[in-house]
């Protein structure tokens, strides 16, 4: 993201961002549907570690270019919070797990209302 790039351009870049952890989170979780033993310190939970310190960043940098969006930014926040404390811990439970879908649902609608809003705006200003 740079000074220039128009606000679909960055909602659609923390859109791929977020729905990228997302799929790697659930790679991690697997098929099961219980309490799960979780390594903070393998591979994969450092990866996903660094991809939510980089959707910090960028997130940083939204924030700071639209000020005026503070309810996307809040929850994008939550949402990097719940990813981070759910895989940090040795052990994963239903209710945290539910905790962090809930917050993911929500920031995934968020997204789609943002992208339909940056779309209508986008035809008008064709006519």
């Amino acid at each position: 993201m740079d000074e220039y790039s128009p606000r679909r351009h960055d909602i659609a870049q923390l859109k791929f961002l977020c729905e990228s952890l997302y799929d790697e989170s659930m790679a991690t979780l697997g098929d099961s549907h219980h309490g799960w033993v979780n390594d903070p310190t393998s591979a994969i939970n450092l990866q996903l570690n660094d991809l939510i310190e980089h959707i910090a960043a960028f997130a940083v940098s939204y924030k700071i270019k639209h000020v005026d969006d503070s309810d996307l930014i809040g929850q994008i926040d939550n949402y990097l919070d719940d990813t981070f404390m759910l895989f940090s811990n040795y052990g994963i439970n239903t209710q945290d797990l539910q905790r962090w879908q809930e917050s993911a649902t929500c920031l995934l609608r968020m997204f789609s209302e943002e992208c339909a809003s940056a779309q209508i705006q986008a035809s008008h200003s064709l006519l």
